[in-house]
């Protein structure tokens, strides 16, 4: 504008220098436009839009803020009237945003998956997730509804009923070289969500949660030190059983430009003889570099999915966890034999992205309790069914056809691929 804000004697402005300054001031809030519809007019010349220009699109919620682009208006951010939450457009900040908002269970049931991981065990459950225990401390880790507004699901750890086991829990995350890499040189924050159940046992209700790196070969941490270890953050907070809360820590510990190794972790060390819900259940996890806290980033399922397929994937249906027999026209994989019976046929399958590793694969039949192929049409099993390669692109699966089978027959199996770290 062509005048100060302040207007001294002596010094008036024109009649056409006012009549600018005031047609400069309607545009300028012309261009900060609230509103059900996209605007028309801007601060430029006749009116028109320009680069820059914002529009807050009040029509669904959360607001959408765009800005112009010369061209169209593009997405920068939300506004949540509700939950008085402004956050930008999926950015990928979140170091474990495969499964931070553990909304992913293909190892299980799905959206109702619940695993038994036995005493002095190690064991995956949600994806990307172990759970490690002790001696006497048998658990279940089961999909549970949500902790907050905008999450489906959470992830509840229970110490069975009537456990004496004493010793640390671990729930961890493992990452993987490409997402350690992203961390170099930088210092992480972690915030995510906790519930205590009704019967949670640690002394004063204590969980704890880090983020470890080393400098040897990607792999799980559990209670063994990395080697070169570093923990670039902890914190703990303490819960009782009628608590929910949140928690957001900034590490002091800059990640060291060689690391090749990492964990976050989320422990505790239950007390006495369990209850009935000596639990405790976790949402919302997101690490992050950095010490500003962002809102928790939501990608779409799909994504989710799709990022966790690196690790592990199942011919079964999303919602069945895999197991011998649960039927035909399951998903199964097919292949039409090619040649008479007591010959090698083969079913080969593409990986539905590439995998990090060369995965380990375990077969299922998908209509009698055993690990052969099935041949649909012969209702017959074949035999001596195993993988003849198994890498990040590709399986091959051979089997022995059954006796009855002819060619044009239709074989099926079952098939879970594990990259796991």
């Amino acid at each position: 504008m062509s005048q100060a804000p302040v207007i001294l004697p002596g010094s008036p402005l024109t009649g056409a220098a006012a009549a600018a300054d005031m047609n400069a001031a309607w545009a300028a809030m012309i261009s900060m436009f609230s509103g059900t519809t996209a605007p028309t007019l801007g601060p430029g010349a006749s009116g028109a839009l320009v680069v820059g220009q914002d529009w807050l699109n009040t029509s669904i919620t959360p607001y959408i803020w765009n800005k112009w682009d010369g061209v169209t208006w593009t997405t920068v951010g939300f506004v949540d009237p509700a939950l008085h939450y402004t956050y930008g457009p999926l950015a990928y900040r979140n170091i474990v945003g495969d499964n931070g908002g553990l909304e992913v269970w293909q190892r299980g049931a799905g959206s109702s998956a619940s695993f038994a991981v036995g005493a002095s065990t190690t064991s995956y459950t949600a994806d990307r997730w172990y759970l490690a225990t002790g001696a006497n401390q048998a658990c279940v880790v089961a999909a549970v509804t949500g902790l907050t507004a905008l999450s489906r699901l959470a992830a509840k750890v229970t110490r069975n009923n009537g456990q004496t086991g004493t010793g640390a829990l671990v729930f961890a995350y493992p990452l993987d070289t490409d997402e350690i890499v992203r961390m170099r040189g930088q210092k992480m924050n972690i915030q995510f969500q906790a519930k205590a159940g009704a019967n949670w046992s640690p002394a004063g209700g204590t969980l704890s949660y880090s983020l470890y790196v080393g400098t040897g070969a990607v792999g799980k941490r559990g209670s063994t030190p990395y080697t070169g270890e570093t923990q670039a953050v902890s914190g703990s907070l303490s819960l009782n059983s009628s608590q929910q809360l949140g928690t957001t820590t900034a590490g002091t510990v800059i990640v060291p430009a060689n690391a090749t190794q990492a964990e976050l972790q989320i422990a505790w060390t239950p007390v006495g003889t369990a209850g009935a819900d000596d639990s405790i259940t976790v949402d919302d996890v997101q690490l992050e570099a950095g010490a500003q806290y962002t809102i928790f980033e939501r990608p779409p399922f799909d994504k989710l999915l799709s990022s966790c397929r690196r690790h592990f994937w199942k011919t079964f249906a999303y919602g069945t966890a895999p197991a011998q027999n649960v039927g035909i026209a399951t998903n199964e994989l097919w292949s039409i034999a090619g040649i008479a019976a007591a010959n090698n046929e083969y079913i080969w399958v593409r990986n539905p992205t590439s995998m990090r590793v060369a995965p380990s694969t375990t077969l299922y039949n998908p209509a009698a309790a055993n690990a052969q192929a099935r041949d649909e049409i012969a209702a017959a099993d074949c035999s001596a069914t195993g993988v003849n390669f198994a890498g990040t692109e590709a399986v091959i699966i051979q089997t022995t056809g059954a006796v009855g089978t002819l060619v044009g027959n239709l074989l099926g199996v079952h098939m879970v691929a594990d990259a796991g770290i």
